[in-house]
């Protein structure tokens, strides 16, 4: 019996041995684990933090990539604003270069008949001094419309409606478009205010050759005399260029205070915003021609215009402004508010 339980003793030891050995092996493999997965954590953090910084990067590169495109190409806008505007200067001087070139031929003719006279005939140096003083000027010529100009030189142009009517100046477009346009409002520096009364609006105002409003006196006696297209040009602040044009345009007489007698089909990049204007009659800050009661739209949104029920979706006479505001010079379908441009031109042309 003892040696039996001596065994089962033996027995139980080797038991308990084993059973302790498997304990330090489930123990050492929970360790191992531990590590195991502590360094995956270690991997999958360090693989993030990369991810991250190379987004980081990316984005970093593609915002400075975007920075400097965006800077040429609004260097190159300025740029060709700039030749435009020298070109338009020099085109617009070419007149009164050739007109001084005539001046001086004629004077050294002048003076070379004088020398020979005080030569040949010295008794008559004065007679010849005093006709040199009268010399003939020669008349401008007249003209139907600037689609008539056969210049292509952008510039004023006196022309005439009607045989018995009174000849004026207008600012003709002979390039853009194909030319022969009348500029019947030019804004580009807001140098020039245009919130002005009725009387300023009818006769015109400012300069041809600078920001000016034609006047809607001249406006009528041109459209209504023959048909007549529009074409709204506008930039915003950032250069962005877009164009309106309407294949008809005709106001009425200051009886019918101008109203908008025509507006044809539209075709363009920037919106209808002048939909709504047809038919209505025109509006200044001293007259209220809109169909509101409550409120005076020319006074509201400071912009002579042809308002109608609610106000104006284009008020190109309006604040020479960089915001988002109902006075600013604006054209709402450009970005489907009120913010302010920074140029606007409409022409009128004359069709076939």
């Amino acid at each position: 019996m003892e040696s039996m339980e001596v065994q089962l003793q033996k027995i139980e030891a080797k038991i308990q041995e084993h059973h302790t050995a498997q304990e330090q092996l489930v123990a050492e493999f929970r360790e191992f684990r531990s590590s195991e997965d502590k360094s995956h954590n270690k991997i999958f953090v360090s693989i993030e933090k990369l991810e991250r910084q190379v987004a980081l990067n990316l984005s970093e590169v593609h915002n400075r990539n975007q920075e400097k495109v965006q800077t040429a190409l609004h260097k190159l806008d300025q740029d060709v604003d700039k030749v435009y505007n020298i070109t338009r200067q020099i085109m617009n001087a070419l007149p009164q270069l050739h007109q001084l070139t005539d001046i001086r031929k004629k004077q050294e003719y002048v003076a070379s008949a004088a020398d020979y006279n005080s030569v040949v005939t010295p008794t008559e140096v004065p007679q010849l001094l005093t006709t040199t003083t009268t010399t003939p000027k020669s008349k401008q010529t007249l003209f139907s419309s600037c689609k008539d100009v056969p210049s292509k030189a952008s510039g004023t142009y006196l022309i005439r409606m009607k045989n018995n009517s009174e000849p004026f100046k207008v600012y003709c477009e002979q390039n853009a478009f194909d030319g022969g346009w009348i500029v019947m409002q030019y804004r580009y520096d807001g140098s020039l205010d245009f919130y002005r009364g009725w009387n300023e609006f009818r006769d015109g105002f400012g300069d041809l050759n600078k920001e000016f409003w034609l006047g809607l006196e001249k406006v009528h006696q041109i459209t209504s005399s023959r048909k007549h297209e529009l074409i709204v040009e506008l930039k915003d602040f950032e250069g962005n260029y877009k164009y309106a044009r309407y294949d008809a345009f005709e106001i009425g007489s200051e009886s019918t205070q101008y109203e908008l007698k025509d507006l044809g089909n539209y075709n363009g990049t920037v919106g209808r915003a002048m939909y709504s204007n047809k038919d209505e009659k025109f509006s200044t800050k001293d007259r209220d021609n809109d169909e509101r009661s409550d409120i005076h739209c020319a006074q509201e949104y400071e912009g002579a215009w042809w308002h109608w029920r609610y106000c104006t979706n284009a008020n190109l006479n309006g604040r020479y402004i960089n915001a988002i505001d109902d006075k600013s010079m604006h054209w709402y379908y450009l970005k489907n508010n009120r913010q302010g441009l920074s140029y606007s031109r409409m022409m009128i042309r004359e069709l076939e």
